[in-house]
């Protein structure tokens, strides 16, 4: 078992290969990012699109794939309700905050869009190895394939492509220390690393015999199952000189990974398209009639503008907002946030697709929305003198809240005005705070009353700046309700005094001109406001506690663990997990009780998410089987996507670290401690110290997922460590 070597011996580690359903539970389209000169900051739009994925939404591995072999065409398709869509297995988990990513995110979401306009269940078939793509069409067990494919001779042979969705160039990606003058003339005695059976294998045989030296290529063959992070991870650590990907995915990588460089492009720009059977005629002409209906070629344009007839006509609503923990985030691989969902909501009713766009500022969100980047505005926003001046115009309140001080909980509480004498506010200067403080600071001088306001740099959140206050760094802060209702779920450390204001509303922004979308956010707002959905919404961000685990809390029976310990025992075992560690995670998932339910809708005693155990075909998860099994279907998941060399507990702890706050948010932290010369194979005093950085926007900022409430998986480990030894100490042979 895995923990039992994990306390003996990490070098008798032994890796499995585990069969996972596949779990995404959305697609996101995230467009290209273009600087504009224009932007007096001279800094990048960072855009990403958000396209729904259906209820029914299914994936399957090519292992587990329980569809049906089928080569028959178009009517015996429609005749099942399901048309089944090959994808590469690195494809899966494609939530992205807030990075832009490649063109393979539109190929996504236009063939679920084919699906629902032909009424037909979507399911994704994935495969570990790229070259298998391929014969799985073949031999029937799926209907299309996904991949951004180029076109070849070669494939032709064997299959029909669809019209282009795309076009794209081959280009040699190296380190960016690499300084070597390189062109198509001087390839030679460069190691090269690329998978077999692809188009980059052919492009460099091709090269290899057009060389004008007697110096050869070397074409180091890559394992099929290698993803384009791990590929360029081998450029960096120096075991390849370059590796060969694709212009229009590039643009994903290059936005966020400043240790890799192009140099050369190595051919013509080559058409991308989607691959059906030979003996699929019928739906070639479907997807190649719904392929030119959609114009897949012609992207919207970055800057637009017009009111809400156009947003409608071209199907798609721009929303600009913040990457922080009331705004917009992403956790357990879902996007969350309050203003998120109710805008999320609001396009959904307008029957539009919605786009986001993450700020840097609030300045940077004014000067976009001015711009046309986007449609709607909305980030906590207030009211103020400034921002009346402004050509934008305001909402009516979606939320009502109160200006509030917030302290350290050992420090002496402010009970009036005269107890702030001395004190030293820090807020940023373009809040609505700064003004609030302002006019008070005014008002207290003539009475003798001194304060001090200090502005913290625009890009810090109002949750870092409650941090530092609670570390002592700062005095004091002013605050929204809201903002403190979700800190205060967090930190018990922190305490909440005197109002500075009344209720005040927070509302949307939209431009001067766009007077029907002001009208219909209006409508949506009175509509909406404090009934269900709204309730529901706000209850999940404001009001359920994140507190679900009691560590003082001790089972004193010295003989079980809990009433569930066979059925833990038997399906630990099955997923190869040491019984006692899921004992431990269960404990602080939700303290044995199946019937538990977290702030963010998590349920079970492994608290799932209830759209990630449909995918994996689970439902009624307060059956304690099902919430066990759904859990450990996803922890096994994620134990496989993480490198077989790892040592037995850091692949313990980092498998833990990813449940609780997202793979993505791993990957994130495992890279950076590579920068900031840490471990990134190892969790203490390693990774662990690079999670809680990913909370501060200047590391955030540059990271493929985003944010990231970084104490929350350090904490997680922290707390199942010790209750395993606890565990193990009661159980000891029962590894």
């Amino acid at each position: 078992m895995k923990i039992k070597k994990l306390i003996f011996s990490a070098n008798d580690f032994i890796s499995t290969a585990f069969k996972v359903l596949l779990l995404t539970l959305s697609i996101l389209l995230l467009n290209a990012c273009t600087d504009e000169a224009e932007n007096k900051k001279n800094s990048t739009v960072q855009k990403t699109s958000v396209i729904e994925a259906p209820q029914t939404f299914t994936f399957s591995s090519e292992q587990n794939n329980s569809t049906e072999v089928s080569t028959k065409d178009w009517k015996a398709i429609k005749e099942s309700e399901i048309i089944r869509i090959i994808v590469p297995y690195s494809f899966q988990k494609n939530n992205f905050i807030p990075i832009q990513s490649s063109s393979y995110g539109n190929e996504l979401r236009s063939i679920l869009n084919f699906a629902e306009e032909h009424k037909l269940r979507p399911v994704f078939i994935s495969t570990r190895e790229f070259s298998n793509m391929l014969p799985l069409l073949e031999a029937g067990s799926g209907d299309v394939v996904i991949a951004n494919l180029t076109i070849t001779e070669t494939r032709k042979e064997r299959i029909n492509f669809t019209i282009p969705v795309i076009h794209s160039i081959e280009q040699l990606v190296v380190s960016s220390s690499f300084n070597k003058k390189i062109t198509l003339d001087t390839l030679g005695n460069l190691k090269i690393g690329v998978r077999e059976n692809t188009s980059f294998w052919e492009t460099l045989a091709d090269l290899n015999t057009q060389q004008t030296n007697d110096q050869e290529i070397q074409i180091i063959k890559l394992d099929d199952k290698l993803s384009a992070e791990d590929k360029f991870n081998l450029i960096v650590q120096g075991e390849v000189d370059a590796v060969i990907e694709d212009s229009n995915r590039l643009k994903l990588f290059m936005s966020y990974r400043k240790d890799i460089k192009t140099v050369i492009d190595l051919g013509k720009e080559r058409p991308i398209a989607w691959a059906v059977r030979k003996n699929n005629p019928e739906l070639l002409k479907r997807l190649n009639r719904y392929i030119k209906t959609e114009k897949l070629l012609q992207h919207l344009p970055d800057i637009r503008f017009g009111d809400l007839d156009i947003i409608k006509k071209q199907r798609q609503l721009r929303l600009i907002t913040r990457n922080n923990a009331s705004t917009y985030f992403l956790w357990k691989n879902q996007l969350m946030g309050f203003e998120y969902d109710l805008i999320k909501q609001f396009a959904k009713q307008q029957k539009v697709s919605l786009k986001v766009l993450v700020a840097n500022d609030f300045e940077q969100m004014n000067d976009w929305l001015i711009q046309g980047y986007g449609d709607i505005a909305s980030a906590g926003l207030i009211k103020i003198a400034d921002r009346e001046k402004l050509p934008l115009q305001f909402t009516e309140p979606y939320l009502y809240v109160q200006e509030l001080i917030v302290q350290r909980k050992n420090d002496k509480t402010i009970n009036s005005l005269s107890d702030l004498a001395q004190r030293t506010f820090y807020v940023r200067k373009s809040s609505s705070y700064f003004n609030t403080l302002q006019r008070l600071q005014n008002k207290l001088n003539s009475e003798g009353i001194h304060f001090s306001i200090e502005a913290v740099p625009e890009t810090m959140e109002t949750e870092e700046i409650i941090k530092n206050v609670i570390s002592g760094k700062y005095d004091i802060t002013l605050a929204d309700s809201p903002i403190i209702a979700i800190e205060e779920s967090w930190h018990s450390e922190l305490k909440i005094s005197l109002p500075l204001t009344g209720e005040q509303g927070q509302r949307w922004l939209v431009r001067k001109t766009d007077n029907l979308l002001l009208n219909e956010l209006n409508k949506f707002i009175k509509k909406e406001y404090k009934q269900l959905f709204y309730n529901i919404t706000y209850n999940k961000y404001y009001k359920n506690s994140r507190k679900l685990f009691d560590e003082k809390k001790r089972d004193k029976n010295d003989k079980t663990i809990s009433p569930y310990d066979p059925l833990i025992k038997s399906l630990a075992k099955e997923y190869d997990f040491d019984w006692r560690l899921i004992a431990a995670q269960i404990n602080k998932e939700s303290q044995f009780n199946p019937n538990a339910k977290s702030w963010a809708g998590a349920k079970g005693l492994l608290q799932v998410m209830p759209r990630t155990a449909r995918e994996v075909g689970i439902d009624d998860l307060e059956k304690p089987e099902n919430g066990l099994r759904a859990g450990l279907k996803y922890m096994a998941w994620i134990d496989a996507q993480l490198s077989n060399e790892l040592p037995a507990d850091v692949q313990v702890w980092f498998t833990l670290a990813a449940y609780n706050a997202g793979l993505g948010h791993l990957k994130d932290a495992r890279s950076l401690a590579a920068k900031e010369g840490l471990n990134p194979d190892r969790w203490f005093g390693n990774v662990e110290k690079t999670f809680l950085l990913l909370s501060k926007p200047k590391y955030h900022k540059k990271a493929r997922y985003g944010y990231v409430r970084g104490i929350e998986p350090v904490t997680y480990v922290k707390q199942i460590q010790a209750l395993y030894e606890l565990y193990s100490n009661k159980h000891p042979d029962e590894a």
